[in-house]
């Protein structure tokens, strides 16, 4: 899918997402791992497809971490005896100069209760090389379970910028030899398509679509001429 083809990796990659240069920042600041392992949670209330997810493999990276050393986590199928093995993967170093690893916690609200319990036990004694990024679509997933929600260092992802999401689909078109109908407007469709607000997964609906909204845009053309 295009969408793939497209997905973010590296700082300049992102677009329409101002925090993204908070998190860039954050990379560098000079007490990280100062003793302890990291816990960073990338947030949005409700938006999902806003660039979490790739924001949290390039700043794991961004922190030392090769490829091998970077693990996802599916919070719908995870255990307590998964959250147990995984905590025994922690105490091994990475193969990069630094022995970092990250393990990316993807939709960590999706947890039951008690690998909640289990995940705030692990937060408490993450190695000094450990990395832990979670992502969410919810704020308020973790009420239930006293402290979780604040143990992480947390950065909130908004609704994107529509004009930058315009932007990126004229590249797109443009590098994909996509031919563009005279008076078809990128900015239009992405308002169209995805509502003034894209809520939902609408960044990777406009770009995997893109290619037939061009051809149904001038199908509707033809036929009115």
């Amino acid at each position: 899918m295009l969408s793939e083809r497209y997905r973010p990796n590296t700082w300049n990659d992102f677009v329409g997402q101002p925090i993204i240069d908070d998190i860039r920042t954050a990379c560098g600041d000079s007490w990280l791992f100062d003793g302890c392992g990291e816990r960073w949670l990338f947030e949005s209330d409700g938006y999902a497809g806003c660039g979490k997810t790739s924001a949290a493999y390039v700043t794991a990276r961004a922190l030392g971490c090769d490829d091998f050393a970077i693990e996802r986590i599916d919070s719908r199928a995870c255990t307590v005896a998964d959250l147990r093995a995984l905590s025994e993967r922690m105490h091994y170093m990475g193969m990069g100069g630094n022995g970092r690893r990250c393990f990316v916690i993807d939709e960590i609200q999706h947890l039951n209760r008690d690998c909640q319990r289990m995940l705030l036990g692990l937060l408490e004694n993450l190695p000094s090389h450990v990395i832990v990024i979670g992502t969410t679509t919810s704020v308020t997933w973790a009420s239930e379970v006293d402290g979780l929600f604040s143990r992480w260092r947390r950065f909130r992802f908004r609704k994107p910028n529509a004009p930058a999401i315009a932007e990126l689909l004229e590249r797109v078109a443009s590098e994909q030899g996509l031919t563009v109908p005279d008076g078809f407007r990128f900015l239009s469709y992405v308002q169209g398509k995805c509502g003034a607000e894209l809520k939902g997964n609408n960044i990777r609906d406009c770009i995997d679509q893109l290619p037939d909204a061009l051809r149904r845009y001038q199908g509707r053309r033809v036929a009115a001429a």
